[in-house]
């Protein structure tokens, strides 16, 4: 048929699907994601991919995430504070509870991880 502007309309392409690349997730890499690090140049040939990423990132950045992240709400007490007395206490049952920990406990187990990093390269 015809579109408005007088052109004829495209008949759909009859390539075969296989050639193209597969989705995966929400991104389709042809690679996958080692490809993907070691062409970003984050990691050297001998490193793994998450102590690259952990190499990059500041010791400045974590700590505020710490302060931050890991401490908020400040007031009356951090809450990380208070899950690892709920934790100490027992009363750490319900998994709301526990993701809850696991998230705020994130940014310090990220510190002891560059911490743990910088000391072996040293």
């Amino acid at each position: 048929g015809l579109s408005r502007r007088g052109s004829r309309v495209r008949a759909p392409s009859t390539a075969p699907l296989a050639q193209s690349p597969p989705l995966r997730g929400l991104f389709a890499f042809r690679h996958g994601w080692g490809y993907m690090y070691r062409k970003s140049g984050i990691c050297g040939a001998k490193q793994e991919a998450p102590m690259a990423i952990l190499d990059q990132l500041s010791l400045s950045l974590i700590v505020l995430a710490c302060l931050t992240l890991g401490l908020a709400p400040f007031f009356p007490e951090p809450h990380i504070w208070e899950k690892l007395k709920m934790l100490v206490a027992g009363d750490l049952v319900k998994p709301l509870d526990i993701f809850d920990l696991a998230l705020h406990a994130a940014p310090f187990a990220v510190l002891v991880a560059k911490l743990a990093r910088m000391a072996t390269l040293d």
